[in-house]
């Protein structure tokens, strides 16, 4: 996307806004994580476990702050989600991703998704992606474009998303470094 970034020669951040997960789902997403994903070598596990709602890419670091404030205009509703069956992304051709869906009962995790991109874009401070937005945790990476296997579910009951929170990320060889850089508690 690379707003704010381009002629100008002010640092950039890479920058993405998502809810993470409560502390108790979290640990039993990483437990499954591990039984379930961790004997294949194959596979990169996801050590940042959050549901992404708009990935802004590089961001001029002068407009962190408008980002926030944008951001923290909003009225966040409850967030009841969730995980469904694993799946394998993307859905037509080799696979590069190990996700499980959010099942979204009331509706307000896709609004709200809808409501954060709109208020981004509206500032100019986002321009939204051709795909259609998919509600879903990214739990691992295929080192190459790989292929499916059997999972088992994780068996988890439902639970709320308790904020949505502004992130820098940092690439490194290991993947990907996430710093919280602002949070907007739900309703929850």
């Amino acid at each position: 996307m690379n707003v704010g970034a381009g002629a100008r020669l002010e640092p950039a951040r890479r920058l993405f806004v998502a809810c993470d997960l409560p502390p108790e789902v979290a640990s039993a997403v990483g437990r499954w994580q591990s039984a379930e994903l961790g004997p294949h070598d194959e596979l990169r596990l996801a050590r940042s476990l959050h549901v992404t709602l708009c990935f802004l890419g590089d961001v001029g670091e002068g407009l962190i702050d408008d980002i926030a404030a944008a951001l923290g205009t909003l009225e966040l509703p409850a967030l009841p989600t969730a995980l469904g069956e694993p799946l394998f992304l993307p859905q037509g051709g080799a696979k590069r991703v190990v996700a499980l869906p959010l099942d979204d009962p009331t509706g307000a995790l896709a609004a709200t998704q809808r409501v954060v991109s709109a208020c981004l874009t509206r500032r100019r401070l986002y321009a939204p992606g051709q795909r259609p937005w998919l509600a879903h945790l990214t739990v691992a990476r295929f080192r190459r474009p790989g292929h499916p296997f059997s999972l088992q579910n994780v068996t988890i009951s439902g639970f709320g998303l308790p904020s949505v929170i502004l992130y820098a990320s940092l690439l490194e060889r290991g993947g990907a470094v996430h710093t919280p850089l602002a949070t907007f508690p739900t309703s929850a």
